[in-house]
């Protein structure tokens, strides 16, 4: 979600974020998790290669 997505959220009466908004913010960090933990190991496996 870019910033401009993350300002645009909109909130329930009760205070709550809508259902689709929850969605989206979830997915969005799980695609962020996934891509930190995707780099973490590549940064892993080229320094377990790395023969100095």
């Amino acid at each position: 979600m870019s910033a401009v997505e993350l300002s645009s959220i909109k909130w329930e009466e009760n205070g709550e974020m809508s259902a689709q908004d929850a969605l989206n913010l979830a997915c969005q960090l799980t695609k962020t998790e996934e891509h930190d933990l995707a780099s973490s190991q590549l940064k892993l496996e080229t320094t377990s290669s790395d023969p100095s």
